[in-house]
C-alpha cells in the first residue's frame, strides 16, 4: 500500500470493478482505499499496471480547443460543435 491516494479515476474504475454503487462520493471511496485492504490492493494494481483511462470526450475537447485556437477561432459554440464532429467522427477511438 503507498501513502498516497490514486487519482479519482482509479479509484472509480475500482469501484466499478468491485460491483460496487459507483455513485457513492469520492471521499467515500478516498477513505476505503484507506481503510479496506482489497479495495486498496484493487487500485494499486490498476494504477501500477494499466494505461490511464481516456476519457473521449474530454480528449474531443482538448482537440477541438487546439484546432480553433490554431485557426484563431475563440467563440465557446464553435468549439463546443467542433467536440460534437470529433466525436461523430470517432476520435480517440
Amino acid at each position: 500500500m503507498t501513502t498516497e491516494t490514486p487519482p479519482d479515476e482509479v479509484l472509480l474504475e475500482a469501484a466499478k470493478r468491485s460491483n460496487a454503487n459507483t455513485n457513492l462520493s469520492l471521499q467515500y471511496w478516498r477513505d476505503m482505499y484507506r481503510t479496506d485492504g482489497m479495495f486498496t490492493a484493487l487500485c494499486d494494481m490498476i494504477a501500477k499496471h494499466e494505461k490511464p483511462l481516456v476519457d473521449r470526450k474530454l480528449l474531443c475537447a482538448r482537440e477541438a480547443l487546439d484546432q480553433c485556437f490554431d485557426a484563431r477561432e475563440r467563440r465557446v459554440e464553435r468549439i463546443a460543435l467542433r467536440a460534437i464532429e470529433l466525436w461523430e467522427e470517432g476520435f480517440g477511438k
